[in-house]
């Protein structure tokens, strides 16, 4: 497909100016941020982004004489926003984005591929977690189906979610969480496309209705949600199940038709004036000590197959052949009908 005009893509974020600042600032200012800033990588705060610090950040600082680096805190949307407003001459050198912000940038020429010449672990990599040569993940996120092993019974399907013995007890994402890529997975499993979506609206707009689905905003909202036993079941994260059940909470994990691998790596930033550095970073990223400290705290498991886990975090483990039977999406295709389909959801979903 041709590639989006960076003022389309920006549309579909919902940021046609960020924070205040115009697109004539943005590339104003273009000559003196590449000249006066420091190595500067975008991910968002807290303590997903502190960990990214210490465990990828920190290390390649100490293994990299000279280096230095400086954490720009930012929304994924607000960072990709920016990063499309300033497209070549971003205030930014790497990002941590999902996949389907990391096409989006990439279509509208504003990321750099990787060199293979430094980024040397990309065979390592699960070949389903990975995109073109400028996307590959430090972690497997997989959002698949959560259940209370106490309440419910394991699902085969995402049409599990449809039970009338859970009426009530529903969990589905809100739309600007991970709403839109569930429900194009969910859609691709009941036979639809990304271009037609209306097999995937349908089937949730009758959840909504009829089994009256609860709209889990984030996923601290959805930890609380199963663990008070206001939900039983609903599309989730591995890791974030792996941590209920260190918590005690009944619940499990299972991939379903209709699951989808998200991942989180770093990209490169077109016109980064630390193209090598970042291009070291990134393979920093790939290695095995990283991704092991990453899944240790996260509960995600790495995106480097070589890597064995140990025993402690063997509930974290892939399956054989699972990452096979998760959803393959167009996230090219996904992202042209964002802004769309966000009108048929709140219409024809939160309307329900």
């Amino acid at each position: 497909m041709t590639a989006f005009s960076r003022r389309s893509a920006m549309k579909m974020l919902g940021c046609s100016a960020i924070a205040g600042i115009s697109l004539p600032a943005f590339h104003a200012s273009r000559q003196a941020i590449a000249q006066t800033r420091p190595f500067t990588w975008a991910a968002t705060g807290g303590t997903w982004g502190s960990t990214l610090k210490s465990v990828f950040l920190d290390t390649y600082q100490k293994k990299t004489p000279g280096f230095t680096a400086t954490h720009s805190a930012q929304l994924e949307s607000i960072a990709s926003a920016k990063i499309l407003a300033s497209c070549g001459s971003a205030p930014y050198d790497v990002t941590n984005v999902p996949q389907s912000d990391a096409k989006l940038i990439h279509e509208s020429s504003c990321m750099e591929a990787y060199d293979p010449s430094v980024v040397t672990g990309l065979g390592d990599i699960y070949a389903e977690a990975k995109e073109g040569n400028y996307y590959a993940p430090f972690c497997v996120m997989l959002f698949g189906m959560t259940w209370n092993t106490k309440e419910a019974t394991k699902p085969t399907s995402m049409n599990d979610l449809l039970l009338s013995k859970y009426k009530g007890r529903v969990g589905i994402p809100a739309y600007g969480w991970y709403g839109m890529t569930w429900l194009h997975a969910y859609n691709q499993a009941l036979g639809g496309t990304e271009d037609d979506i209306s097999k995937g609206i349908a089937a949730v707009s009758e959840l909504v209705r009829k089994n009256k689905a609860v709209i889990v905003e984030n996923a601290d909202h959805g930890t609380r949600l199963m663990e008070n036993g206001e939900i039983v079941i609903m599309p989730y994260w591995n890791g974030r199940t792996v941590r209920m059940q260190e918590a005690k909470i009944p619940a499990a994990f299972e991939i379903v038709p209709g699951s989808v691998l998200v991942g989180s790596g770093f990209s490169i930033l077109k016109g980064s004036p630390y193209t090598k550095a970042a291009q070291g970073f990134v393979q920093h990223s790939l290695e095995v000590d990283q991704q092991l400290a990453f899944a240790k705290w996260s509960k995600y498991p790495p995106s480097n197959k070589t890597i064995k886990l140990p025993p402690e975090l063997e509930s974290a483990s892939i399956p054989g052949g699972a990452l096979e039977r998760t959803a393959k999406l167009d996230w090219g295709k996904i992202n042209k009908y964002r802004a769309d389909y966000l009108e048929r959801w709140n219409k024809e979903v939160l309307g329900s």
